[in-house]
């Protein structure tokens, strides 16, 4: 299961017959946005509706395009999957369905810190992406033997990942899977997955 692209279907099944798709969004690099402590890269961002949100990514694309350009693409390669996540970030945003569209203040790193190292603390964590705060800490094991991990931990990086979906559906039922920061927002909300990012924002004020 290629979980962008069923994500994209779910989209498309919310806005049909309601004229959004072919409205335009716009996708651009905030050079000064705070990102995620568990994402690296550049803070792509698309407006849409009078709302705005983010992906972490190192392909960030600068463009005016509609949502529609989702709609049956192959999706195929980071930079779009990334996009299109960036758009379903936004448009769940307008929508009202999702609340986290941006990282949280830099303040508030230590205890967003402090929470997500109580829920692994202990545990065997398999991280799907690069997530190097996580993996150089001492709370919890990271492992690279996926079958024998207690917890799944994804981030923007990784639910772009070909293969990440198959994974997902393979363990959903006999693993906690965790998707972390604002960019993994969109897919965890319209897939049913567990989303951590407990001071994200919903807007930059």
């Amino acid at each position: 299961m290629d979980i962008i692209v069923e994500s994209v279907k779910k989209i498309e099944g919310h806005l049909e017959h309601s004229g959004c798709a072919d409205a335009g969004v716009v996708l651009d690099v905030d050079p000064g946005g705070v990102i995620c402590q568990f994402e690296s890269g550049a803070s792509m961002s698309a407006t849409f509706g009078g709302r705005s949100a983010e992906f972490t990514t190192f392909d960030p694309i600068r463009a005016p395009t509609k949502i529609s350009f989702m709609f049956g693409a192959p999706l195929d390669t980071p930079p779009v999957r990334g996009a299109a996540c960036a758009i379903i970030n936004v448009i769940l945003g307008f929508l009202c369905i999702s609340r986290v569209l941006h990282s949280c203040q830099k303040s508030c790193h230590t205890p967003c810190w402090d929470r997500i190292n109580q829920e692994i603390r202990g545990k065997s964590v398999f991280c799907i992406g690069s997530l190097g705060k996580i993996e150089r800490g001492r709370s919890c094991h990271v492992t690279n033997n996926l079958p024998e991990s207690e917890i799944i931990l994804i981030n923007g990086e990784g639910i772009i990942a070909m293969g990440t979906g198959d994974i997902i559906e393979k363990y959903k039922q006999t693993k906690r899977i965790i998707c972390i920061g604002p960019s993994t927002t969109g897919i965890a909300r319209l897939c049913e997955i567990e989303h951590w990012c407990p001071f994200g924002r919903s807007g930059l004020d």
